[in-house]
């Protein structure tokens, strides 16, 4: 069992005066951290541990003087920090001065002793301001808990789960009944029922309406239930897991199986799975607690430190003890309060907005037509009582039929089945909306390692580098010592199986530094089987030349010549190095000596040129971010057949320094390489970054903890296989499967859904705007009424159909979804009109009412009139209600097939893939059976008020069905047209807003871009003409001026003056001018125009005259030579018009 306990201990009393502080003789000032270990030799009585080393924030301080210092909390470890640190700085720089002879030498260790003092002063002073600091005890078992325990603590403490607030299930239910749409049609059904019209009411409706209402919202609950639970399952699947000591061994378990006294293993990247206490003596864990606290910067945690659930571990590896688990830690108990909030995807945001459109249509149309059958005449007689009420009630029907009732369960199936699908593809959806989103991602940024190679290292021993001293199993063993042989990566795999393992458990390691992105290194303290203590490390080429070379130029060079040929053949070496550590002895820090360089190699996998060549079908471009050296990278590019424009991490300085990079933007930069080698994690988040400001949809895959940052700022993160739990809580998909092709998977499956979901909002807006102008045209134009209680079967009817298009069969678009709502809109709102059209055309031909009556001339019977209309002297025929439901069933259920693709709806092909039978069988059907109903339709049945329904014959059927398809091809060849021709001439005069701007404000469409700049450079051409213009007028004005002005001052007696183009002068005679008579423009206001010329170059620099300094500003050379113009020598220059400046033949003249 674990206990913890704590104490307050007061600060040692300062030195006399005279004497040196406690911290520079080694005492220690702070009663100091005490781990107690049950089942430890001493148990029972609490143990002191000696640290020899002290790792601060700025790097490692040797403790010479043996003293026994311990973790301590609060501020006092910056004192105990910065005390030991200028310890073995004072103790090196006085055992150099004892090495050194005369005066000078003593004078600067005197400077550097009374230096020392006054620092250790400071901080003596800053030490002793500091309150009380608190000592913790902590008395644990080192082999952890039993089963038995576990199974009691688990009784009292429950999981290891944070349970936020729970909306009960019958609220969620309640909430969707009082949206919009359903409260809509609950008022229409009520309406229905209450309003008397023809002396009965219209319960058919009111059932209908119930219905419909009960079905989408249920439908709807259980759907979103059904798709949560599903992302639940996946998420359990891989849910974090942990290594716990339970009955003296390491297991893995899931992060929820935790209890209070629990001892887990960290490390970096690891998510704290509970609150608890840094326990491992000896060594020190940075935490970012950015998360929590907002703190920017990581944490040194030391033995005894508090760790709070939901922090990262930024870098270094030790053991916890938990403390509190689930709601009652630090997390937990914050989440406990809040519900979990659901960002809302933009396919969301579209289905939503395209509800309110429709509703907002529909009311407007509703509205209009209420007055217009409330007021006007011809009406007062059709509906001679409860005219108003009748009105109201055929509004709300008219509102409730065409509201898209289905539209949330649709997007709850289209995103629930791409999730299902997605599952079957080894990845794991977080957010369902990243499904639709991946559908306009223009560029992936993928990592090299693991997702373009295999992981799977090779270590070619042949092309090692080993320095004279050493040999090749030495290396090896010096390499794997500071390699992790619990949790191997795949170059510790490599290295460890390729070394004498039996040899290296001789060795002690005291404490091992695993690798991280920032230091590109690992490294470890060991103790050797003669009792030698040394520090070994392994690392990225360029770090361990760093650390050896020193102030060698030669080595260097020689190290950077090694490591680019190797590069170049695609080999990647590790360099490994060694230094001493000196066993108290006072003197200059060890130097790292190098060992050698190992030479591995990863190959690419199999699948990746292949998957690298379908992306670039899919218009995806694949930019390569790696921080492996440049050469590997190009050479690994290049096998690929990938772009080979792989830059370094050079750029990044010219960026830091001059926000520019090669002269352009970061984000247009970017569009011109292939690749980025060597980076940081800063640098993968300042390249998403920068292109999601560019308003572009981006990808980007990432395993370690440092690349959260740049997963959660891309459009889609994508957490690949094998990725931290950090990386996994802030990416969007979640690889199990190594490689590339999952990745282009999923986007082309979500522009599968992308293209589902936009031939459904056509198809709706469409079906929508049917009803609203066949009412409407009825109503205002034909003074026809037609039973409102079809209108509420038609609209349930199409519903369901609509419900199967989220299983649709289509093919993946070419080129990234881009939403364009306008777009939609158009194209619906247009077949909408025709469709409206054929319908009022119809009525017009087949009813009696009206002069045409076609039937006829088909050689068919009339239909019967039997219907008389108060405002004329005609009658209208019931069996026309029949031919018009027939004719709008036809209209709206073949239109999903045109409506689906952009060309010929049946001309299938890899673009445009035959329907599903789940979309054909429901639409066969309906109109299957609404041809028997319009034939069959007896005049008794009448379920619903309003006027009445008579069967049309057999022909009569046909020939209003070959009249609904003649309409449907004549709006399917003009669909064609909209896409070919209208479209583009919109997009390139009408500014329209699309997911780019609301997801994430990226370019509209490439077209409409290009059009835009080519408009900007039109202009920018245009303006800059009339500048020349006016410019090239003023000049002209100023060399009249100046050329007339000179003649005027100088003039002789005859009233003439001489130009001397030798001398550049102007005077009243030949030789006589004299320096009262020099040429001086007068000065006629306080911004008058100047003019230089200069004859023999055939430059005219004019410029405006500051009135309070004198001075020429805004200058403009004006080159007679060269017939340009420019603001300054060198400068851009503008061609002169060629009758500018013919006066500039003159001697200079200035002021």
């Amino acid at each position: 069992m674990a206990t913890v306990s704590s104490e307050k201990g007061a600060l040692l009393p300062k030195k006399a005066s005279g004497q040196l502080p406690s911290s520079i003789t080694g005492r220690p000032r702070f009663k100091n951290t005490t781990l107690q270990r049950d089942g430890a030799p001493n148990a029972g009585t609490p143990t002191e541990h000696s640290y020899q080393k002290l790792t601060t924030a700025g790097g490692s301080s040797e403790l010479h003087s043996g003293a026994s210092v311990k973790s301590v909390t609060g501020t006092g470890q910056n004192v105990v920090d910065g005390t030991a640190g200028l310890t073995s700085g004072v103790q090196r720089v006085l055992n150099n001065e004892k090495a050194s002879e005369g005066a000078h030498s003593s004078e600067r260790g005197a400077r550097v002793m009374d230096e020392a003092s006054r620092r250790a002063a400071e901080l003596e002073a800053a030490a002793d301001k500091l309150e009380q600091t608190e000592t913790v005890t902590v008395n644990y078992d080192t082999r952890g808990l039993t089963s038995d325990q576990v199974a009691d603590l688990r009784k009292k403490y429950g999981w290891n789960e944070v349970k936020p607030h729970q909306v009960p299930e019958w609220f969620k239910v309640l909430k969707k009944y009082l949206s919009l749409v359903p409260m809509l049609l609950i008022v229409a059904a009520l309406f229905s029922v209450c309003v008397v019209e023809d002396n009965m009411r219209d319960w058919f409706s009111f059932a209908l309406l119930l219905f419909l209402n009960n079905s989408m919202v249920w439908a709807d609950y259980i759907g979103q239930r059904s798709a949560h639970n599903a992302i639940a399952a996946v998420e359990k699947l891989g849910a974090p897991v942990c290594q716990v000591k339970r009955d003296g061994q390491w297991q893995n378990r899931q992060v929820r199986d935790l209890v209070p006294g629990d001892v887990v293993h960290l490390k970096a990247g690891v998510i704290m799975p509970a609150d608890g206490v840094f326990v491992t003596k000896g060594t020190t864990i940075t935490v970012d607690e950015s998360a929590l606290t907002g703190e920017s910067v990581p944490i040194r945690k030391r033995p005894g430190a508090p760790l709070l659930s939901g922090s990262v571990v930024d870098r270094g590896e030790g053991e916890m003890l938990v403390t509190k688990t689930g709601n009652d830690s630090f997390y937990g108990k914050t989440l406990s309060l809040l519900a979990r909030a659901e960002r809302q995807g933009y396919l969301e945001t579209v289905l939503h907005r395209t509800s309110l459109f429709i509703t907002f249509v529909a009311s407007c149309c509703a509205a209009f037509l209420f007055f217009w059958q409330s007021f006007n005449s011809d009406w007062k007689l059709i509906i001679p009582e409860r005219r108003y009420l009748i009105a109201l009630k055929h509004a709300f029907i008219l509102i409730a039929s065409v509201a898209p009732a289905a539209m949330p369960v649709v997007t709850t199936t289209v995103l629930s089945v791409g999730a299902l699908i997605i599952t079957k593809q080894n990845a794991a959806v977080s957010r369902l909306s990243a499904i639709e989103e991946a559908a306009g991602v223009v560029i992936l940024f993928s990592d090299k390692t693991g997702t373009l190679t295999k992981n799977q290292l090779s270590l070619f021993k042949e092309e090692s580098m080993i320095e004279p001293g050493y040999d090749e199993e030495t290396m090896l063993l010096y390499a794997s010592l500071c390699s992790d042989t619990q949790e191997p990566e795949p170059i510790d795999r490599t290295i460890n199986a390729a070394a004498d393992m039996t040899e290296r458990a001789k060795y002690q390691i005291l404490e091992y530094v695993p690798f991280n992105p920032v230091d590109k290194r690992t490294e470890a303290t060991v103790v050797s089987p003669e009792g030698k203590k040394f520090i070994t490390t392994k690392g990225a080429p360029h770090v361990i030349r760093d650390l050896v070379c020193y102030e060698d130029q030669k080595l260097r060079e020689q190290l950077n010549e090694l490591i680019l040929n190797k590069a170049k053949r695609g080999l990647r070496t590790l360099g490994v190095a060694v230094k001493p550590v000196p066993d108290g002895v006072a003197g200059d820090a060890p130097r790292w000596k190098l060992v050698g360089y190992l030479s591995l190699f990863d190959p690419p996998r199999e699948d990746t040129a292949a998957t690298i060549q379908r992306a670039n079908e899919l218009g995806i471009r694949v930019i390569m971010v790696t921080g492996d050296q440049q050469a590997i990278a190009v050479e690994t590019a290049r096998q690929l057949h990938m772009g080979t424009n792989i830059v370094g991490p050079e750029i990044w300085k010219e960026e830091k320094e001059t926000g520019l990079v090669q002269g352009k933007a970061l984000a247009e930069f970017i569009e011109t390489v292939d690749g980025f080698a060597g980076v940081f994690p800063e640098h993968k988040y300042a390249i998403v970054n920068a292109m999601m400001d560019a308003h572009k949809l981006v990808a980007m895959t990432g395993d370690g903890v440092n690349d959260a940052p740049a997963l959660k700022r891309a459009t889609i993160g994508i957490a690949v296989s094998g990725a931290t739990q950090a990386a996994r809580a802030a990416a969007d998909i979640i690889l199990f499967a190594p490689g590339l092709k999952t990745i282009i998977t999923v986007m082309s499956l979500s522009r599968q859904i992308f293209k589902r979901v936009e031939s459904y909002i056509i198809f709706r807006i469409y079906t929508s705007l049917i009803i609203l102008g066949m009412w409407w045209g009825c109503i205002v134009i034909l003074r026809y009424q037609f039973p409102s209680w079809t209108l509420v079967l038609m609209s349930m009817i199409n519903d369901f159909v609509l419900m199967s298009c989220s299983r649709d069969r289509v093919a993946s678009s070419t080129s990234p979804m881009i939403w364009s709502m306008l777009r939609v809109i158009c194209l619906s709102t247009w077949l909408g009109f025709l469709a409206t059209v054929s319908i009022l055309l119809y009525v017009v031909f087949a009813d009696p009412s009206h002069c045409v009556n076609w039937w006829p001339r088909w050689g068919l019977p009339k239909f019967t009139p039997d219907w008389p209309l108060p405002v004329s002297e005609h009658f209208m025929s019931y069996q026309t209600n029949a031919g018009v439901w027939l004719l709008m069933t036809v209209l709206i259920q073949f239109s999903f097939q045109s409506v689906r693709t952009r060309g010929l709806f049946c001309r299938y092909n890899e673009n445009n893939q035959f329907p599903a039978l789940v979309i054909i069988i429901p639409q066969i059907c309906a109109v299957v059976v609404t041809i028997f109903l319009s034939i069959y339709w007896k005049i008794a049945w009448r379920p619903g008020s309003g006027p009445r329904m008579v069967g049309i014959n057999w022909g009569q059927a046909w020939v209003t069905i070959f009249w609904g398809i003649l309409w449907f091809f004549v709006m399917d060849a003009t669909k064609i047209g909209f896409y070919k021709y209208a479209w583009p001439v919109i997009t390139r005069n009408v500014v329209y807003k699309s997911i780019a701007e609301t997801a994430c404000q990226r370019e509209i469409e490439n077209n409409n871009v290009a059009s835009k700049v080519m408009q900007n450079t039109v202009h920018f051409l245009e303006e800059r003409e009339r500048n020349v213009e006016k410019l090239e007028e003023k000049v002209e004005d100023a060399f009249l001026a100046a050329v007339t002005d000179a003649g005027e001052l100088v003039k002789n007696d005859h009233g003439k003056s001489h130009i001397d183009r030798k001398e550049h002068k102007v005077s009243p005679e030949p030789g006589k001018t004299s320096t009262e008579d020099e040429v001086s423009l007068p000065r006629k206001d306080a911004n008058s125009f100047v003019v230089s010329i200069t004859s023999e170059e055939g430059a005219c620099r004019t410029g405006f005259d500051d009135a309070d300094a004198g001075t020429a500003k805004h200058r403009v050379a004006v080159d007679q030579k060269n017939r340009e113009v420019s603001r300054s020598s060198g400068k851009t220059s503008i061609p002169l018009h060629p009758d500018v400046g013919k006066g500039c033949a003159v001697p200079s003249i200035t002021r």
